[in-house]
């Protein structure tokens, strides 16, 4: 399984047509058709649905779309890093979870780039346990995330912003019409919880456990944006961090009693030249 296999595949997921892929990658149709045979039997199962000539992607298919798109993802990261290197340009390679995207990464990066004017950045998003993999493995230089869960020898973090956990519902929701709902509320409620690979699905379920509420999950997902939407949407209730100076149309916010906050910082490695980098940062923040 190599590079040009994987973007066989995902552009024959958006053209659902070996046909136009082939126009596409500027190669022969037959190319394209043995390519996708070669991964199908790599990966032991089909990945698309056959109608006539159209290909539809499958369930197998679909979740093999979301790891091959990462994967490219990784490569192109990798060039440009190399690249920007060989150009001789100051690089600084931040990590970052998923839910920050929209509202503290692009604040780092504006501050980042006062203060270093000549500093080239790349991206890398990530969940918390692997950000500091890749920063141990010095992939990158530094994490916008929580705090380890562990000591990691070499590296220390710093609080830049919290964010309070709270009961999340819409207006038209059950929990709207109890006067100050508490975690007890949520028993035998339909619930969206964080997906198991996320560092907020411990302290949630370890929240639920300890008020000994059992709910019915309807949805897991790692995408805080999704679980929102979905809580507007009078899906279910969730517990959701809320994020400093934003409002979310159709949900009502009530903070946990006793409060829960989500603390959030920055990571580096000490002694490296990203280390001078990050504590600016932290003094301009």
């Amino acid at each position: 399984m190599d590079e040009y296999t994987l973007r066989t595949f995902l552009s024959l997921a958006e053209t659902e047509n070996t046909r136009d892929t082939a126009a596409f990658l500027r190669v022969n149709q037959s190319n394209v058709s043995r390519t996708l045979a070669r991964l199908e039997a790599e990966v032991g199962t089909s990945l698309f649905t056959r109608h006539g000539r159209r290909l539809e992607l499958n369930a197998t298919g679909a979740a093999f779309r979301a790891d091959a798109a990462a994967v490219l993802d990784a490569i192109d990261q990798a060039r440009r890093h190399a690249e920007a290197l060989a150009r001789d340009a100051r690089v600084l390679r931040v990590g970052f979870l998923h839910s920050l995207a929209r509202w503290m990464v692009p604040d780092v990066i504006q501050r980042l780039r006062t203060l270093h004017p000549d500093l080239r950045i790349t991206l890398r998003q990530g969940f918390s346990r692997d950000l500091y993999r890749w920063i141990e493995a010095d992939a990158i230089d530094v994490v916008l995330a929580n705090e380890p869960p562990s000591a990691i020898d070499g590296v220390e973090w710093s609080k830049l912003h919290e964010e309070q956990l709270c009961l999340a519902f819409s207006d038209t929701h059950p929990l709207a019409a109890i006067d100050r709902p508490t975690v007890k509320e949520l028993a035998g409620q339909d619930f969206i919880g964080f997906s198991r690979i996320t560092e907020l699905h411990r302290v949630i379920a370890g929240l639920l456990a300890d008020q000994g509420v059992e709910v019915n999950v309807t949805f897991e997902s790692s995408e805080i944006d999704t679980m929102r939407t979905l809580v507007a949407g009078g899906l279910a209730a969730s517990v959701l961090p809320r994020t400093p100076g934003r409002d979310d149309d159709g949900i009502t916010y009530v903070p946990l009693d006793p409060p829960l906050v989500r603390e959030l910082g920055i990571a580096w490695r000490s002694g490296t030249p990203a280390a001078e980098i990050a504590e600016s940062l932290v003094d301009a923040l």
